[in-house]
């Protein structure tokens, strides 16, 4: 018997030893077989080594690194084993290798398989815990449309309960822990966890899952949905997301008025809104009725919007209207307008209705008046100004060149004058009397040359 000893190298460098007992024919070497990860089942995880190209082992054996775990010998040939390997917590973080031979009937052995690297993900979670069912979210009032300042009532029950906002029992007997979610009408804005705020009635005790909201403003409008916690041993379990409730709040505009109105001899229903909200949106309603029969926009300038008087078969009908305005990002919605009466077989004939005093249209026509008047009184107060100061400037203007004429004249005055000496004869025979004669008299405003003689 020879005995032939061969060594195989793998990734890290080992060399394991292979026997191979041959008898009259030398064994040939067979293909290495493969090993991969089986099924997983808690702590434990079954590893297969399969046989490559049709061969057939009598004999499996698996090993850890270097050191042989485990084996299989059976009673027939086959082309796979399955064996069990026992993963603790523990050996998350070190790296377990395993490899695995298999032997044949005639006592051949063949190559090792490569080394199959063992991790922690390879290992079967554990059991996932059985999902909640989803709560149920209902809102009162029920249409989710209400006006600014409203308080809204949140019931976020489980379906098991019939129903009823109550609470379903943790492991200890624990109610559970509901949550309101709100998702704002922005987009990409978070969603907001609201805690629940029990409704107490006189003598009645909280109730969870009840939700008091408001009052309420525009931040508060959006989608809402609920959930509840339950507590478990590893800590608190969620259910899944209940229904969507979607809140609408508006500042709603006053109710408009629906009239039958005469034009041009065509019967026609005006519908009258509020003169803040020009450019609406109108519809007309059955009054039983959820979809309108007929909607039109006003003019950019208008609040009131007609519409042909219905089609209708029944000998009497009511119709309500209605008007929407977009305020921001939203539209807000008016209430609808009071019943209009109207019959099939006996119209009335009632005269043209005469136009409804339009108590802005009044005012701003006169404010637009009053200004007319006050411009053009101010216009003549300027006017009447400045005509008088022209003529101010006209007078002061000719009385300066009056004065620059005056003066502009040659004031030139002859002054005769007379000798006042007397010779010695004269004055010796002083025995004559010598009557001065009388100077003429001279005006200095005077412009005339001439001397003025006394009369």
């Amino acid at each position: 018997m020879n005995i032939n000893v061969a060594l195989r190298a793998r990734t890290p460098k080992l060399h394991f030893t292979r026997l191979c007992l041959s008898t009259a024919r030398p064994c040939t070497t067979l293909p290495e077989p493969t090993l991969h990860v089986g099924r997983r089942s808690g702590a434990s995880v079954s590893l297969v080594c399969r046989t490559a190209g049709g061969r057939r082992g009598r004999e499996f054996a698996l090993y850890e690194y270097r050191e042989k775990v485990d084996s299989r010998e059976l009673p027939s040939d086959a082309s796979e084993v399955h064996f069990n390997v026992s993963v603790n917590e523990g050996d998350s973080g070190s790296d377990r290798l395993f490899c695995c031979l298999y032997k044949t009937k005639r006592g051949c052995f063949s190559a090792f398989s490569p080394y199959l690297k063992l991790e922690q993900r390879d290992v079967a979670p554990p059991p996932p815990t059985p999902a909640l069912p989803p709560p149920l979210l209902s809102v009162e009032p029920p249409s989710g449309a209400v006006s600014r300042g409203a308080v809204l009532s949140f019931s976020c029950s489980v379906p098991a309960l019939g129903g009823q906002s109550g609470s379903r029992p943790g492991p200890e007997g624990d109610p559970p822990t509901f949550l309101l979610l709100r998702t704002p009408e922005r987009a990409g804005a978070p969603a907001v966890a609201l805690r629940p705020q029990a409704s107490r009635a006189a003598g009645a005790e909280a109730r969870p899952g009840v939700f008091a909201v408001g009052p309420v403003t525009a931040g508060e409008q959006g989608a809402y949905s609920c959930m509840y916690q339950i507590s478990k041993d590893r800590g608190a379990v969620n259910s899944s997301v209940s229904n969507t409730v979607r809140v609408t709040v508006s500042d709603a505009p006053p109710a408009p008025t629906l009239e039958l109105q005469l034009q041009t001899d065509v019967w026609r229903l005006l519908c009258t809104g509020s003169p803040s909200y020009p450019g609406a949106v109108f519809s007309v309603y059955a009054a039983d009725g959820e979809l309108p029969v007929d909607t039109r926009r006003a003019s950019a300038t208008e609040h009131r919007a007609r519409f042909p008087v219905p089609v209708q078969n029944a000998t009497a009908a009511r119709y309500q209207c209605q008007y929407s305005v977009q305020l921001g990002s939203y539209w807000s919605h008016s209430e609808r307008s009071a019943p209009l009466v109207l019959t099939k077989e006996i119209s009335p004939t009632p005269t043209p209705a005469e136009p409804a005093v339009d108590l802005p249209l009044v005012l701003g026509s006169f404010s637009a008046a009053v200004l007319f008047l006050c411009s053009v009184a101010l216009a003549v107060v300027i006017a009447r100004t400045q005509v008088k100061a022209a003529a101010e400037k006209k007078k002061k203007r000719q009385e300066a060149q009056f004065w620059s004429q005056v003066h502009a004249r040659d004031h030139v005055v002859e002054l005769t004058l007379r000798r006042s000496s007397f010779s010695s004869q004269e004055w010796v025979g002083g025995g004559t009397e010598t009557t001065p004669t009388t100077p003429p008299l001279w005006n200095p405003l005077t412009t005339f040359t001439a001397p003025l003689h006394p009369r």
